[in-house]
């Protein structure tokens, strides 16, 4: 992490102090070379501490996903995600044991036997997707999320017009497109609290996450 001098409001806890930029989502996620318009907002040393081992996974469940390991612009990210598990031992033998043999069918239900699938961290990729949220309603409004507020946010098996079918009702603002579609994302605030809303995250055109904001019960 570079140390950054500039002083500011940290976009997650609010605290005033030294500040660094934070990537909104993960650098990581984009094959290089990385747009111009990569989102960054700042970030206290605190909060940015221990983010990266989380990113790295996040990376991973984004790039092995079914949806997304065959796109094309996807490719360069995988081989960096081999090279950096070679590095790591560390990051090699969190990989294998996310490996599981998981029931292969066909669309017409016939079962084809078993294979080798990454099983995900639900936690940690919400704990992933949750921050990005954040990051992003402090990108969209200019300040820190509420405290009293909490981030609901799950990754998703459907597509995006599935999605947007089963919300059928709600108005969506253009996708906010950036580097070609590697990440795109469009979020609907409610009238009554502009704190409160959704927010649909697309990942390389075909993985998305779906988040809502809202008071504690």
């Amino acid at each position: 992490m570079k140390n950054h001098k500039k002083h500011g409001q940290c976009a997650y806890c609010g605290a005033i102090g030294p500040l660094t930029d934070d990537h909104i989502p993960p650098k990581n996620i984009f094959p290089k070379p990385r747009a111009s318009n990569l989102i960054t907002v700042p970030c206290c040393i605190t909060c940015f501490e221990g983010w990266s081992k989380d990113d790295e996974y996040f990376r991973a469940a984004i790039i092995s996903s079914y949806k997304v390991s065959d796109e094309p612009s996807a490719c360069s990210v995988i081989n960096t995600l081999i090279r950096s598990a070679n590095r790591s031992e560390g990051f090699a033998l969190l990989l294998k044991n996310s490996i599981k043999d998981v029931d292969v069918f066909t669309e017409a239900g016939i079962y084809l036997g078993q294979e080798g699938a990454f099983k995900l961290d639900v936690n940690r990729i919400d704990r992933v997707a949750q921050r990005i949220i954040r990051g992003l309603f402090f990108n969209a409004k200019g300040y820190p999320f509420p405290t009293n507020y909490q981030v609901i946010a799950k990754i998703q098996q459907f597509g995006l017009n599935d999605i947007l079918e089963k919300l059928q009702g709600i108005n969506f603002p253009p996708l906010i497109i950036i580097q070609n579609g590697i990440f795109c994302y469009t979020y609907h605030e409610t009238i009554e609290d502009v704190n409160s809303g959704v927010w649909i995250l697309l990942f390389y055109g075909t993985l998305p996450i779906v988040g809502i904001t809202k008071p504690y019960s």
